[in-house]
């Protein structure tokens, strides 16, 4: 039961969402607004009220402040979605939480700094080899890849590849590509792979007061641009393409922020995935927000699929969920780099969705690779699929319950990413582990 619309009575959606938290404490109850007063409240928040209150609908929908809600379909609620104008919907989002110390709450949270001290700190890690890839909108000169300076974005390597406009032809007014993995910020999701890639490889001491530190500080990071929106269900054969390319360059761990949502997996993509696992290459794959169901390429066997958390270290109310998770990260109020054009950048918070828990991974994958290399290459010397096996087993392993109420293996995975856990776990040798069957 993946939501509903609702339209308040006359109160601010504010209200409304402050009633929710009040009725159910334990959860994460924020909406998401599509309209003045109207929003979209999650089925599994409709589903708990029911659960806890004896009352009929009607009386603590009214207590609420909701009129009749609407059952959506999947489909209907990604519509509702694409559809809203951001400009005119009310701001209820929480601030961005406070930092700890000087970091941001996120990198405390799966302990990335206690990680990146085993590695000489985030601004002095050698990363020899290591390079992650990221297939996603592109990237845009953001000072948080050390445009200005020095960048380590393989812009050599960088590449276009784009689905041909529907129907045949194009649009004459439409923003010329620029080629190369840049992002012309266009699109219904332009500057999504800076902000998503900001959070794997981004390092600026500068950034807005404090410094901004994606999980994988100056890592090498080739940007794939193969599509202009989140959803790929057109894009399959692109991101087929674009994970060979990402393998043929030497990528460790690939980043998929991406989604094919109700909607046929090609075989192109699955044999991509087939060859990148047997390749021994990590791809780390976002459940998905706001449907239920856990989108592909994250519910297919041989990649890894993160669901996201709060700062509160709740299920984040707008993650899809599903058996097919294996852990969970953050994935609201985060603070990221952003933009206002392909050329005015700035630093933000409101970042939400399974995209940034699947970026904090990509990053925790990047810095196990790198600490632990000589064992990984002794470990599993002639057995290439045992190192995104291993990878997989000992996040599960290490990964934090935080509470409990949290059910482990249950639909948000085995628990929390702990990035320190997981580079400190020892390696499990070739017979511990079980290659996943073909996608």
């Amino acid at each position: 039961m993946a939501g509903y619309l609702i339209q308040t009575d006359g109160r601010p959606l504010a209200d409304v969402q402050r009633q929710l938290r009040k009725y159910l404490p334990g959860l994460d109850c924020r909406l998401f607004p599509v309209g003045p007063d109207r929003a979209l409240l999650r089925g599994h928040l409709l589903e708990a009220l029911q659960r806890e209150y004896t009352a009929p609908p009607a009386v603590w929908l009214s207590v609420l402040g909701i009129q009749a809600p609407q059952r959506l379909q999947d489909d209907e609620i990604l519509a509702l979605l694409r559809t809203r104008d951001p400009d005119a919907l009310p701001a209820l989002k929480p601030p961005t939480p406070a930092p700890v110390g000087t970091l941001d709450w996120h990198l405390d949270m799966v302990r990335a700094p206690a990680a990146w001290q085993l590695l000489g700190g985030p601004g002095h890690i050698v990363w020899g080899s290591t390079k992650v890839a990221q297939l996603d909108t592109g990237y845009t000169r953001h000072p948080a890849f050390g445009f200005g300076a020095a960048t380590w974005i393989a812009e050599a390597h960088a590449r276009t590849d784009l689905p041909p406009p529907p129907n045949g032809g194009g649009n004459a007014f439409q923003t010329p590509e620029p080629g190369f993995g840049l992002d012309p910020v266009t699109g219904f999701n332009g500057g999504h792979g800076t902000r998503i890639g900001a959070t794997i490889s981004g390092h600026d001491l500068i950034a807005d007061g404090r410094p901004f530190y994606g999980v994988a500080p100056k890592v090498p990071h080739l940007p794939i641009r193969m599509t202009d929106a989140v959803w790929i269900n057109h894009a399959q054969r692109q991101f087929a393409d674009g994970l060979d390319h990402a393998v043929h360059h030497g990528a460790g761990v690939v980043n998929v922020s991406l989604g094919v949502v109700l909607g046929q997996v090609l075989p192109e993509m699955k044999q991509a995935l087939d060859r990148a696992y047997e390749a021994g290459v990590i791809v780390v794959c976002a459940a998905g927000n706001y449907v239920d169901p856990v989108v592909a390429p994250a519910r297919l066997s041989r990649t890894v699929a993160v669901a996201g958390v709060t700062s509160k270290e709740q299920p984040w109310s707008g993650s899809s969920f599903g058996p097919e998770v294996d852990f969970s990260a953050p994935a609201a109020d985060l603070r990221r780099a952003d933009l206002r054009s392909a050329a005015q950048f700035r630093y933000t918070g409101g970042g939400d969705g399974t995209s940034y828990a699947t970026a904090i991974t990509t990053g925790a994958a990047a810095l196990w690779l790198t600490h632990r290399r000589a064992d990984i290459a002794a470990a599993y010397a002639g057995h290439a699929w045992c190192v995104p096996e291993a990878f997989r087993v000992l996040a599960r392993q290490t990964a934090r319950v935080p509470n409990a109420t949290w059910q482990p293996d249950g639909v948000f995975g085995r628990g929390i990413l702990d990035i320190a856990a997981l580079l400190a776990a020892p390696l499990p040798a070739v017979t511990d582990l079980t290659k996943t069957p073909q996608v």
